[in-house]
């Protein structure tokens, strides 16, 4: 009797451990399920879709706008300055927000809010009235200022570009790291078509505290550049060049070109018979590049080689500007670059 007791005993005691095991199985599994699924949503979180369904770039036709209010001090300029953006915004926004912007909108500008002691804000792409809507008009100027007998004169270029304005520019060194260039994209567009028209000046100067001149005549540049990126464990961001092209714009076209055409290179662009490396070069070598890394850290993006043929790219750099030099500070105060209609063309 006491046998069989023991027996139904251990029995129930076995039958209740298979539950237990079963049930914590279970608790484990669905642990590991939830932190599987958590893991791929993370990692399938898209980044903001700057593009319209047929491939094009939002707010490329330029009619839409809207602008951030500056009040400055009595100590400079003692105006509201209009800082423009490409985008919409609510009618009921703070446009006296610095911060104020469309996320949709992939476009940024040298419509800059820069705070050093004094706030100040500098516009150098401006939308024109043309026809029915806007184009964008890129101006280069030299902003001159006063304060308690120091005078301060700063050349800026009017450019446009596909990224994002750190803001506030605290500072007049490396001004490649105010500006996080390129956006995620993997369309792979056959060229660029857009209207313009322009004003370049000859003469050029130099200008951060004082004026000096500078030899050879300004020009507006246009530029293009399809990339591939990756980031490694440090945060550093590095690229090949999947395709491109690049522009540049001498002398004086007053009447609209409409619709121009401009074909994308894909592959090794050292056997392009128009190639110059100081132009059409790697990044660096042509230019300091900055960007945002996963971190949010800004860090020079550095270019590792050329595409292979068929590789899609992950990101593409695109500006306008009416100073080739102007994140130099160089350019010429006649330099004007109209732009409108800026399409990818499949």
């Amino acid at each position: 009797m006491r046998l069989e007791k023991a027996k139904m005993i251990l029995k129930k005691k076995n039958s209740f451990m298979n539950s237990f095991q079963r049930f914590k199985f279970q608790i484990i599994t669905t642990v590991l399920i939830l932190i599987f699924l958590s893991g791929n949503i993370s990692a399938q979180k898209s980044p903001v879709n700057f593009t319209d369904g047929n491939g094009q770039l939002k707010y490329s036709n330029l009619d839409n706008w809207y602008s951030r209010k500056l009040k400055e001090s009595v100590l400079l300029s003692g105006n509201t300055i209009e800082l423009y953006g490409v985008g919409k915004v609510s009618a009921g926004a703070d446009f006296t927000d610095m911060k104020l912007k469309d996320n949709s909108s992939p476009w940024s500008a040298t419509n800059i809010y820069a705070k050093m002691v004094l706030d100040v804000g500098n516009t150098r792409v401006i939308p024109e009235k043309r026809g029915n809507g806007y184009c964008a008009r890129l101006e280069t100027k030299i902003r001159k200022d006063n304060i308690a007998g120091f005078k301060v004169d700063v050349l800026l270029a009017g450019t446009l570009f596909l990224g994002e304005t750190i803001e506030p520019v605290k500072g007049m060194k490396d001004p490649e790291k105010n500006a996080s260039q390129g956006i995620p994209f993997t369309g792979m567009p056959k060229a660029v078509k857009f209207d313009y028209k322009y004003h370049i000046g000859k003469s050029r100067v130099e200008a951060t505290t004082n004026v000096k001149p500078v030899a050879g005549e300004d020009k507006a540049d246009f530029s293009i550049l399809l990339q591939k990126r990756w980031e490694d464990s440090n945060g550093n961001v590095f690229a090949t060049r999947i395709g491109g092209t690049r522009l540049f714009f001498t002398g004086i076209v007053n009447q609209w070109v409409n619709g121009a055409t401009y074909p994308v290179y894909y592959g090794d662009a050292t056997n392009l018979p128009q190639y110059d490396p100081k132009t059409m070069g790697l990044i660096p070598s042509v230019g300091k590049v900055y960007v945002k890394n996963s971190k949010g850290e800004m860090v020079p993006l550095v270019e590792k080689g050329w595409g292979k043929p068929g590789e899609t790219p992950t990101h593409m750099i695109m500006y306008f500007t009416s100073s080739y030099e102007g994140m130099k500070y160089t350019g010429s105060t006649e330099s004007v670059f109209w732009v409108d209609n800026i399409e990818l063309v499949y």
